[in-house]
């Protein structure tokens, strides 16, 4: 790297850095902040609002195909019924429970009967081979989540130990937006994405604790859009609980809950059927198998069941999630409306933890908010050489993601702070390393192009730390 443009850049991120830190940002500004008027008058703040907490875009969602389910499943006894085929109860379907990880009866799966239905063809493929693990419906449901045809949220908040916490609160969200995706078509941390507009794509929030790092919450209606190939269309699978382990920036787990038999017949029996038989089956034995092997909600006339038990793997990156909150603020009859700023996570270092960390490391001159803005400086030249590389080369979103974690990384080995913490450092220097370079290159260092920027194009600070 030329000496130039390391001066640049330590230049430039450590005057974005210690404009938002060190509170220093106040004065005039060649250009008025988002939602703002102009002279002739005041704007009215609006625009997008990123929800506090924990927030993750699913990498990963489909059916779970347990290695041996007669060992035992981690799932949920989601009808309160140890069933049996032998003998139902009054008001159930016939179907065998599976059992739990330490043998407890009652474990509700239905679904499994259909993936695992022995039943061939005349050519030798199984019936619902489809549904086997990397056959058509698990692949298009699978790269469905990736390639933004639907697209999970999850929101985690109130959560105040990742370890045990007897209250917190999750919300989940389809999207109409895509998750970024590296080279190799996986999913990326840390992008941002918009909760779906229509709020019927919204789940309610519910109640939920954590313990051991496990997240068990519900129940939850998750209904997302869905926009795969031949099917445009919805999917509720209702009365779900959700199970997850949580992880450092990323979480593995399964959600279960009833799938109805008329909303699997509308985005997978008919459209397969009717474009060349492309699952294996016909409707017909779609229907017969619906029939045989549905397992919840027991409808007293027919004597059938109308939904399948179901249970699907789900797993997910750390995001931003951004929900709207109302138009950008209109302004003066001098000046003009703002667009709203730009999305920021909130007050990820107030709590003890992180504050008793950032006392740790202040000193008589200089606070430890100041103290974090100048290891942040440091880091990209010091620890993250690759990654800066990476982004003097190519501004991606990628290439941006991977020097913010790295420096996110850096700062928490050196100070202590959490993650949620140092990401809103890491991030504003990958940004200011991304966009502000050229206009801090000398002589133009001190100028008010340089200084403004970051404050500009990237993260509000104050609002990410909460300092």
């Amino acid at each position: 790297m030329k000496t130039s443009h390391a001066s640049a850049l330590r230049y430039c991120m450590a005057t974005a850095l210690s404009l938002a830190v060190l509170g220093c940002g106040g004065g005039e500004s060649s250009v008025a902040p988002a939602g703002g008027g102009g002279s002739g008058g005041a704007g009215q703040a609006g625009g997008a609002l990123v929800l506090p907490g924990l927030s993750f875009v699913a990498s990963a969602f489909g059916f779970y195909y347990p290695a041996d389910p007669e060992t035992g499943l981690n799932g949920f006894n989601l009808d309160d019924r140890v069933s049996s085929g032998d003998s139902p109860a009054a008001g159930e379907c016939a179907h065998d429970d599976f059992v739990g990880p330490d043998q407890e009866p009652g474990i509700d799966y239905g679904f499994l009967t259909i993936i695992n239905n022995p039943d061939l063809r005349e050519d030798g493929k199984h019936v619902f081979g489809g549904f086997h693990e990397g056959q058509l419906v698990d692949g298009v449901i699978s790269g469905a989540v990736r390639n933004g045809s639907m697209t999970i949220l999850l929101n985690v908040q109130g959560l105040d130990d990742a370890q045990n916490d007897d209250e917190v609160t999750v919300q989940i969200f389809g999207s109409e937006d895509s998750p970024a995706l590296g080279t190799d078509n996986a999913v990326l941390s840390s992008a941002t994405l918009s909760v779906h507009p229509d709020s019927r794509f919204h789940s309610e929030k519910v109640q939920g604790s954590v313990v051991d790092g496990v997240l068990i919450a519900g129940p939850i209606d998750l209904r997302f859009p869905v926009d795969i190939m031949i099917v445009q269309d919805e999917i509720l699978i209702h009365d779900s609980w959700l199970r997850i382990a949580l992880g450092d920036g990323n979480f593995d787990g399964t959600v279960s809950g009833y799938w109805d038999v008329a909303n699997i017949r509308d985005i997978i029996g008919v459209p397969t059927t009717d474009n060349g038989n492309a699952a294996n089956f016909t409707i017909e034995q779609f229907e017969a198998g619906m029939a045989a092997f549905a397992d919840g909600n027991y409808d007293t006339d027919t004597g059938l069941c109308n939904s399948f038990s179901t249970m699907f793997r789900f797993r997910g990156l750390k995001a931003f999630i951004v929900t709207e909150s109302g138009p950008g603020g209109a302004g003066g009859s001098d000046g003009s409306g703002g667009t709203g700023p730009i999305p920021t996570p909130l007050d990820q270092c107030i709590n003890d933890a992180d504050q008793a960390a950032l006392e740790a490391i202040a000193t008589d001159d200089q606070s430890g908010a100041a103290v974090v803005g100048m290891i942040a400086g440091e880091c990209p030249l010091d620890a993250c050489t690759a990654e800066l590389g990476g982004v003097l080369s190519d501004s991606s979103e990628a290439a941006r993601n991977a020097l913010g974690d790295c420096i996110s990384q850096c700062i928490s080995d050196r100070t202590g702070l959490s993650a949620g913490c140092t990401g809103c450092y890491g991030s504003i220097a990958a940004c200011s390393t991304a966009f502000c370079v050229a206009p801090c290159l000398p002589p133009n260092s001190g100028s008010p192009e340089c200084a403004s920027c970051a404050l500009e194009n990237c993260i509000d600070i104050n609002a990410c730390t909460g300092l």
